[in-house]
């Protein structure tokens, strides 16, 4: 009997790995390093988002930049054309199919994207400038903004300006904390320069001061 006790205390102490076989335990100055990047990233969005909330929740950015195109093209195929908005515009994801005549005072229900979460949102028509650019007021429910995209003619091509203004609301103001706002334009200008790229050229003037022939 004495024997059989001794055997099965064998086996079970076999199941476990010697001290030589255990993986090493991961160093000290690994762990301290992981811990202040937690605490970093932690107090860093608490702080940012004490701020924002005190700040009333309210973002303000706009930008101007070059694209190799003409006003005409970027503005008759991107701008004015609202079924193409979601090619360019990051925050768009669905616009109407067939939406009604650009006009001041016109609405329209659009798709949007916040934080990959979609949203029904009604932008209104409070500025149009045929050819020029046009600026819309958005409300929704976590959200009232104003969104302005203008473009005139520039040296080479077209200089566009976007404008962008927004203040959140409720549990919105803490999901916003990480929206980055300068991001989302720069993304809006990638994207029309991308989309730029496949305009044709427009037609070469015609030359020449002399008059036209008559039949």
């Amino acid at each position: 009997m004495l024997d059989e006790n001794v055997s099965d205390q064998a086996e079970v102490k076999s199941l476990f790995k010697s001290k030589e076989e255990r993986e090493p335990v991961e160093s000290s100055e690994k762990n301290v390093w992981l811990n202040r990047t937690l605490v970093t990233l932690v107090w860093g969005s608490i702080i940012s988002g004490c701020l924002y909330l005190a700040g009333g929740g309210e973002v303000e950015v706009s930008s101007v930049a070059a694209v190799a195109s003409t006003k005409s093209q970027i503005f008759d195929l991107l701008i004015g054309d609202l079924t193409s908005w979601p090619a360019w515009n990051p925050v768009v994801s669905g616009m109407p199919e067939d939406p009604a005549e650009i006009k001041e005072g016109q609405s329209y229900e659009v798709t949007t994207s916040l934080l990959g979460i979609p949203i029904t949102e009604t932008w209104t028509v409070d500025h149009f400038a045929p050819g020029n650019g046009m600026t819309f007021s958005i409300e929704s429910s976590i959200r009232t903004a104003v969104l302005s995209v203008s473009v005139d003619t520039d040296s080479g091509g077209a200089a566009l300006s976007l404008y962008y203004k927004t203040t959140y609301k409720g549990l919105g103001r803490i999901a916003a904390t990480f929206i980055l706002e300068d991001t989302m334009l720069d993304k809006m200008t990638t994207n029309i320069r991308r989309l730029a790229d496949d305009f044709p050229p427009p037609p070469p003037r015609q030359r020449g001061g002399g008059r036209p022939e008559r039949p």
